[in-house]
């Protein structure tokens, strides 16, 4: 593994989501030159807009990965949630690309923290399966791991809640302690890794700088957005159908899936959610961003026709 070339473009993966889209922007802040990895370009504009290189493939297409990598630095993977055979073969497919390629940094993201030991829940399964692929490439730098993230927060639903009832409800114990993080956090720390080189090799938890109860959290949201706010416990049959209907059934039923087993294995939840950050040396300045300031600089947003100022 080399330190990255700046003189090459850093392949992004699922660049149009959320996730994705945050690290493209992270890059671009440190001044790498940024490869959007896109299925669909016509949903690109804002990365355009950017300045942003698009590369249009399909994680099922080995050939249009291995294209897509070419002339690349390194990359930042991420494999969509969905059947683990999709996964495995997703996977699969990016790794040997990168290899093909010839990249020499590759961070592999995760989309939500995973259980150190193999366990039975399906998206802790597949999270510890693409893991195991990315180990056996030999082509793995580093694993970004998140605890829960607060753009959770922007969902339509969660926001028209926040606005006209003054309610957080979320398919977790008011109990739990939860270390939120953000996009953004995330993806600056998976930057400074590939911009690290051989500094960076390991793997990372990206927490939040507090280990929050339901109630401590609606109290930092309450202070962001200077109004009420309260915490819920949502009912997981209810979280469940109301996925099903916004995401589609398979969503549902693996989101569900998962709560269920943090809300039935507490030391796990506690070991994957509550841990808040300390400090990590191959970060430098980093420090993750407060519940309170993370909401502050998104009220607009949260809050839309409703702000009054």
């Amino acid at each position: 593994m080399s330190v990255v070339d700046l003189s090459k473009p850093v392949l992004v993966y699922l660049a149009n989501g959320v996730q994705g889209g945050a690290v493209a922007r992270a890059a671009s802040r440190h001044g790498l030159k940024v490869r959007a990895l896109v299925r669909n370009p016509v949903h690109s504009s804002s990365l355009e807009e950017a300045g942003v290189e698009l590369a249009q493939a399909d994680l099922f297409d080995l050939g249009s990965l291995v294209a897509a990598s070419q002339g690349a630095s390194g990359a930042v993977i991420q494999i969509p949630m969905g059947a683990q055979s999709d996964m495995a073969a997703q996977a699969t497919h990016a790794f040997n690309a990168a290899k093909i390629a010839g990249l020499s940094s590759i961070i592999l993201k995760l989309g939500s923290a995973s259980r150190p030991e193999p366990c039975e829940e399906p998206s802790l399964v597949a999270n510890a399966m693409v893991e195991d692929i990315a180990r056996q490439s030999g082509m793995l730098s580093a694993i970004v791991r998140p605890t829960m993230y607060l753009d959770n927060l922007l969902r339509p639903h969660t926001r028209a809640d926040l606005v006209e009832n003054g309610l957080f409800a979320a398919p977790i114990s008011e109990s739990q302690q939860i270390a939120w993080t953000s996009a953004d956090d995330c993806a600056e720390a998976t930057v400074r890794l590939l911009m690290a080189g051989p500094a960076g090799v390991g793997d990372y938890r990206i927490s939040g700088p507090e280990s929050l109860s339901g109630d401590a959290l609606a109290e930092r949201i309450m202070v962001g957005l200077g109004r009420p706010i309260v915490y819920r416990a949502r009912p997981l049959d209810g979280f469940e159908q109301d996925m099903d209907k916004a995401e589609g059934r398979a969503a549902g039923r693996r989101l569900a899936s998962k709560f269920r087993y943090l809300a039935t294995h507490r030391d796990d939840a506690d070991a994957i959610l509550a841990i808040p950050y300390s400090t990590i040396v191959e970060l430098g300045d980093f420090f993750p961003t407060s519940v309170e300031t993370w909401i502050r600089d998104r009220r607009q947003i949260l809050l839309g026709s409703d702000i009054a100022e």
